[in-house]
């Protein structure tokens, strides 16, 4: 690639990636400020472990997706399609950071009650996400669909769908603490550095 090409790809890179950073900022500013919201009011809430827990994942998955995002800096072909289907992730996050935080109403807030009667709304909005994570890097040429961290993403993704389906408390806890696990090794092993894709053992 010609030093004149390659200024062009960082260009519209740089120039596309103001978007998704509005974007994922939007998400991450709705869930910290809902968490400051929570902490003034906190002697009317009724925490509930499996909420906290998942407001720290979304914290994680929106820096995790920024993070990964420039891997794309070698995307030389950008058209109008792909760039509306690049978005579709952040924008998954974004409504699920809405969901995830209750209304400040008045009178005691039950977290546990809030967390399982959105639950298909937030999991489904992260399962989008999970999809939408499998099959960017295809698309925009960064490498092929069958590659071994696929199959943390596809796992992932499962969980989340069964989350989505499911009200069993056991199931959420099992499914929950399998999603951390993975989330850690996909950042331990192929997301490290920036730019990483292959692992580095």
């Amino acid at each position: 690639m010609g030093k004149a090409t390659q200024r062009r790809t960082m260009d519209a890179f740089n120039y596309l990636a103001v978007m998704v950073s509005v974007v994922v900022g939007l998400g991450l500013t709705q869930i910290l400020a809902g968490v400051g919201n929570f902490v003034q009011i906190r002697r009317r809430v009724k925490f509930y472990w499996l909420h906290g827990v998942w407001v720290v994942l979304l914290i994680a998955l929106h820096l995790h997706m920024w993070w990964s995002f420039w891997l794309l800096r070698v995307v030389t072909d950008w058209t109008y399609g792909l760039f509306v289907f690049v978005l579709i992730g952040p924008a998954a996050l974004v409504i699920a950071s809405h969901v995830i935080v209750p209304e400040l109403i008045d009178g005691r807030i039950d977290v546990e009650r809030h967390y399982f009667d959105t639950r298909g709304i937030f999991f489904g909005m992260l399962a989008c996400a999970g999809v939408w994570a499998m099959f960017i890097e295809p698309l925009t040429g960064v490498r092929t669909f069958f590659v071994g961290f696929r199959m943390l993403q596809v796992v992932g993704t499962s969980l989340m769908i069964g989350c989505a389906i499911l009200e069993s408390r056991r199931f959420h806890a099992i499914a929950t603490g399998a999603i951390c696990v993975l989330f850690v090794i996909a950042v331990g092993f192929t997301r490290l550095h920036l730019g990483q894709i292959e692992p580095r053992l």
